[in-house]
């Protein structure tokens, strides 16, 4: 019981993520508050980041261009609003169209960082908006919105198989649009030489960006605790419940024992009070019966998160030709204007989207492992099974803490019957059949009237939206469109008139903005201008150096502008007092 009690009074026994994601706002500190707009503002490079250390030997091994490892900045213009987090205000990250542009907001990343961005973020357009919406739509405060213990992570049921794969595919598939796009750009500006070469770049870096964010499902599959059908949909309003409250109850409910079964190193190691053990908590951990069939049948041992340095053998190979094929499958679709891809000797080609990559299944052996929390106290292993007592009574209450949910004595006595079937279905399986993998594969039936995901097909509503993105479309799509919007060029060319033009340049010369907005305005209507100016009058112009909305559409709007200095000066004298 001082264990149960230790535990509980932490509220720190999250829901299950897959191989670690880190924010850091230094050089040694997390990130705080650690969910919210604020992961939106740092970097996500640190100690144990593994989902960034994966994708980047993703690109090591498909051989990508140097380029796509180094540091990428786009500037962000936004309007001039503050967001307030941890007890300061901070500059809005919302990206606004050219017209609106108040201020510039940097944004630094590596590509390989985005590999991590499910876990702080909903989709990418979460990220591009700051974290400063909750995609939920209830209202909730955006710093506990983006909390993965009470929000994110109930409705993270898309990290675990076979949901998993539809997401990859679904933004593998985004990504690969994205890449036909960039190579049509890369096409119709080819005769120009370099002289649009960053548009093309750029378009390729947002196309790379998008696999990234898709790899964070398919290293997901590969992460021995996420192997399995745990229950409950993305979307909150699958689960029973008469309201919300009872929805996100139950959904919170679920994904704490997921995350047991899953495997809670991440979480109690890192606890002061637990300085003394070491939590060798299977799935994750590496336990000789923690192994994995995969789809050809092979029986394979497996390790999962925070045991990145023990990946190796057979899960490695498999997951290295899995993650590269899919890179390879994005950047090979651009023109490849970063340079040309040289895979590794000896890398197998794969469909990334297929049961070679995400067909592999726990054992029941492993299920049945997982089922309890394992730790060390100098020799001594302790094992603590989730239908224990303890547990029973805990997970109520860290769902309360952790997951700032209700649980009502109802729910709390359904609660208990529900582990202990599952938990005594679960050996019963595994006793007759250890190798086998019906467990895994939604055998341990539903609980608390909550099915094994492989009975939810929709996809998550807080998902990235179908192209087309345009700046004029829906606020998730615009979103996108306006930060990449050297990606979008082609979009943004047929779609800016004359008139457009003319409101851009009457912001930029507006007096009454002050002296931060004047800059901004004044950046932001040199980049648009840039792209539809001819050097001359409108009935004499330089016809060998046109503009880039020449080649990108039919019929562009055209501004006319003489003197020296070149395109950007001449369009930084039309623009800005």
């Amino acid at each position: 019981m001082r264990l149960a009690a230790l535990l509980a009074l932490t509220g720190l026994v999250s829901t299950a993520e897959a191989w670690e994601s880190v924010c850091y706002d230094s050089a040694t500190h997390a990130c705080n508050p650690s969910a919210g707009p604020q992961t939106a503002r740092q970097r996500w490079v640190g100690f144990n980041d593994e989902h960034r250390q994966l994708f980047e030997a993703a690109l090591t091994s498909a051989g990508l261009p140097g380029g796509f490892k180094a540091e990428q900045t786009m500037v962000a213009y936004t309007s001039d609003a503050l967001v307030h987090i941890g007890g300061a205000d901070w500059p809005t990250l919302q990206p606004v169209t050219f017209e609106r542009a108040l201020r510039t907001q940097p944004r630094t990343f590596t590509i390989a960082e985005l590999a991590q961005l499910p876990d702080f973020s909903f989709a990418l357009w979460d990220w591009v908006s700051g974290n400063e919406l909750c995609p939920l739509g209830d209202g909730t405060d955006t710093v506990l919105c983006h909390d993965f213990g009470s929000h994110m992570g109930p409705v993270n049921s898309n990290h675990f198989v076979p949901q998993a794969a539809g997401a990859y595919a679904r933004l593998h598939a985004t990504a690969r649009a994205r890449a036909a796009a960039c190579r049509a750009m890369a096409d119709r500006v080819a005769s120009e030489g370099d002289r649009f070469r960053p548009f093309v770049e750029a378009c390729e870096v947002e196309a790379l960006a998008l696999e990234a964010v898709a790899q964070h499902f398919l290293q997901d599959a590969w992460s021995m605790g996420h192997m399995w059908q745990r229950w409950g949909s993305p979307r909150l309003s699958d689960f029973p419940g008469a309201n919300t409250d009872e929805q996100r109850s139950r959904a919170v409910l679920v994904a704490l024992v997921s995350g047991f079964i899953h495997g809670a190193r991440g979480v109690l190691q890192a606890l002061p009070n637990w300085s003394g053990y070491d939590v060798d908590d299977a799935m994750c951990a590496p336990w000789d019966d923690v192994q994995f069939v995969t789809a050809d049948g092979a029986l394979v041992s497996g390790v999962g998160d925070d045991y990145l340095p023990a990946l190796a053998g057979e899960q490695a190979r498999r997951l290295a030709a899995c993650a590269a094929s899919g890179v390879l499958d994005v950047y090979q679709a651009t023109a490849m204007v970063h340079g040309p891809a040289q895979p590794s000797a000896g890398l197998a080609s794969v469909d990334p989207t297929s049961d070679a990559c995400f067909g592999q299944r726990a054992t029941n052996a492993a299920m049945v492992r997982g089922m309890a929390i394992q730790l060390k106290l100098g020799e001594a292993q302790v094992q603590l099974p989730i239908d224990a007592r303890f547990a029973s009574w805990m997970v109520p209450q860290v769902a309360r803490t952790g997951g700032k949910s209700g649980v009502s004595p109802a729910l709390r006595n359904e609660f208990r019957v529900g582990v202990q079937r599952v938990s005594t279905r679960a050996r019963l399986v595994a006793k007759d059949d250890p190798l086998g993998t019906s467990l895994a594969n939604g055998g341990l039936g539903d609980l608390l009237g909550v099915h094994p995901n492989g009975q939810y097909t929709s996809a998550a509503d807080y998902e990235d939206p179908a192209l087309p993105w345009a700046v004029d479309g829906a606020p998730r799509a615009a979103s996108l469109a306006t930060l990449f919007h050297r990606a979008h060029a082609s979009d943004g060319c047929a779609a800016v008139d004359a008139a457009g033009l003319d409101r851009v340049r009457a912001h930029a010369r507006d007096s009454a903005l002050d002296l931060g907005a004047q800059a901004a305005a004044c950046e932001a209507c040199v980049e648009l201008a840039a792209r539809h100016l001819r050097v001359g009058t409108a009935t004499s112009w330089d016809t060998a150096h046109e503009p880039l909305c020449h080649f990108l559409t039919p019929s562009p709007a055209y501004l006319y502008a003489t003197g020296a200095g070149g395109t950007e000066a001449l369009a930084r004298a039309w623009c800005c007092p």
